[in-house]
C-alpha cells in the first residue's frame, strides 16, 4: 500500500499541479486559455485507448506489468514536455501522460481488489486514493517554488524523474502475479448497472474538470492572486479533498457505496449553486470551494469500490471503461467549460456543473443498484479463463 500510494502520488503532481498554474504554462508556451484547456483534455484523451492497452496486458502479474509501463510512458510523457518547451512538443507530452495515468489507476486499483474483500474494499481503495489530493498538497506549492525561482517546465522534469524511480520500487516491492481469475478481461456484456454507472461518473466527471480546468484563470481575472498565493489555493483544495477521501475510507463501507456516491453528487450539486453567488468574493468562495471539494471527492471515488463488484471476473475491463467514462467526461469539460468562463465568467461555469451533478443524481437515485458479492457475475472460473 505504501509503494502503490507513493507511485499514484507522484502520477497525480505531474497531472494536478498543472491545473492552478494553466496561466503561466499557457503564457510559457504562447497560447491563451481556450488552447490551454484544449491541451489539458489531451491528456484525458489518453483514456480512451485504456480498454485497448489491457486487452494486451495478459492475464497474470498484470498489475505490477501496467504500472511499470505507465510509470514508463509518464517519464517519457513529462520529459518530453519539459524538453522541447513548445506548443507541439507540449500536445505530445501530454497525450504520452494521458495514456499513462489510466494504467496506474487501473493497476493500483486491480492490485487492492484482488486482495481485499468487498466488504472493506472502500476503505483501502479510500486510503489509495488520498494519492488524489496529495497531488495537490504537495504539488501545487512545490510548482509554485519551481515555477517562480526557475520555469514553467521545472515540475515535469521532477515528474518525470520520479517516475523513473517508481519503475524501480515497483520491480522490487510488489508482487507479481494477481488472481488469474479475477483479472481475466472477460468478453461479456457491460450490463445496465454498468452502464448507469459509467454514464454517472462520465457526468460527475465533467462537473469536477469544468471546475478545474478555469480555477487558474477565476483566480487570477477575479482576484489577482500571485503564483504562491494560487499554491496556496491548491493546497487549500487538497485538504479538502484529503478529508473526503478520509470520509470515504471511514463511512462508504458502512453507508454503502451507492448512497455515499449520491450523497457527494447533492451537497456538490447545492454548492456550486452557492458559488455561483459568491464567485466575486474571495473568502465566501473559497469557503464554498472547499465544501464543492469535499462533496466532489467523497462521491467520486465511491464509484471506484462500487464499480470493482459489477463483475467481478472482468474488474480490470469494468474499470478500464470506467477511466474511459472519466476521460470523455473531462475531454467535455475541458473544452467547454473555457468557452462558457469566457463568455460567462466563473458564475456561468458553477451553474452549468451544478445542473450536470443534478442530472448525473438523478441517474443513481432512478437506476443505480449497489451489487453485493455473489449475487451477480457468477461465470463458471475455468470457463472465464478460456
Amino acid at each position: 500500500m505504501a509503494t502503490l500510494l507513493f507511485l499514484k502520488l507522484v502520477a497525480n503532481i505531474g497531472f494536478r499541479f498543472v491545473y492552478p498554474f494553466l496561466p503561466a504554462i499557457a503564457r510559457g508556451l504562447g497560447i491563451d486559455l481556450t488552447q490551454a484547456g484544449a491541451l489539458v483534455s489531451v491528456r484525458w484523451a489518453g483514456a480512451l485507448t485504456t480498454p485497448a492497452v489491457m486487452s494486451f496486458s495478459g492475464s497474470r502479474g498484470r498489475s505490477r506489468r501496467l504500472l511499470v509501463a505507465g510509470l514508463a510512458i509518464f517519464a517519457v510523457g513529462s520529459i518530453v514536455t519539459a524538453w522541447t518547451g513548445v506548443y507541439v512538443g507540449a500536445v505530445i507530452g501530454f497525450a504520452l501522460l494521458g495514456l499513462a495515468k489510466p494504467m496506474i489507476d487501473i493497476s493500483s486499483q486491480v492490485y487492492v481488489s484482488e486482495r481485499v474483500a468487498y466488504e472493506q474494499r472502500a476503505r483501502y481503495l479510500g486510503i489509495l486514493e488520498i494519492a488524489w489530493a496529495g497531488g495537490l498538497l504537495i504539488g501545487a506549492p512545490l510548482a509554485g517554488w519551481l515555477i517562480e525561482n526557475w520555469s514553467w517546465e521545472a515540475p515535469f522534469w521532477v515528474v518525470g524523474s520520479l517516475a523513473v524511480l517508481g519503475i524501480g520500487l515497483a520491480m522490487v516491492l510488489l508482487d507479481q502475479d494477481d488472481d488469474p481469475f479475477s483479472s481475466v478481461m472477460a468478453a461479456d456484456s457491460p450490463g445496465r448497472q454498468v452502464l448507469l454507472v459509467l454514464a454517472t461518473v462520465a457526468l460527475f466527471a465533467f462537473t469536477h474538470e469544468s471546475l478545474l480546468v478555469v480555477l487558474g484563470g477565476w483566480l487570477e481575472d477575479s482576484f489577482t492572486l500571485s503564483l504562491l498565493a494560487l499554491g496556496g489555493v491548491g493546497t487549500l483544495i487538497g485538504v479538502s479533498e484529503l478529508a473526503g477521501e478520509v470520509s470515504m475510507a471511514a463511512f462508504t463501507d458502512r453507508i454503502g457505496k451507492r448512497n455515499s456516491l449520491a450523497l457527494g453528487l447533492a451537497v456538490a450539486a447545492v454548492a456550486l449553486l452557492v458559488l455561483s453567488t459568491v464567485s466575486e468574493q474571495l473568502l465566501p468562495a473559497m469557503a464554498i470551494l472547499v465544501v464543492v471539494s469535499v462533496a466532489i471527492e467523497f462521491g467520486i471515488i465511491s464509484a471506484i469500490p462500487l464499480t470493482t463488484e459489477l463483475r467481478p471476473r472482468a474488474r480490470a475491463r469494468v474499470l478500464s471503461l470506467l477511466i474511459v467514462a472519466s476521460g470523455l467526461g473531462r475531454i467535455v469539460g475541458d473544452l467547454v467549460a473555457p468557452r462558457v468562463f469566457a463568455a460567462g465568467g466563473m458564475q456561468s461555469v458553477t451553474v452549468m456543473a451544478a445542473i450536470v451533478a443534478l442530472a448525473a443524481l438523478i441517474v443513481v437515485l432512478v437506476g443505480v443498484r449497489e451489487v453485493q458479492p455473489g449475487s451477480g457475475d457468477q461465470e463458471d472460473p475455468a470457463a472465464v479463463a478460456s
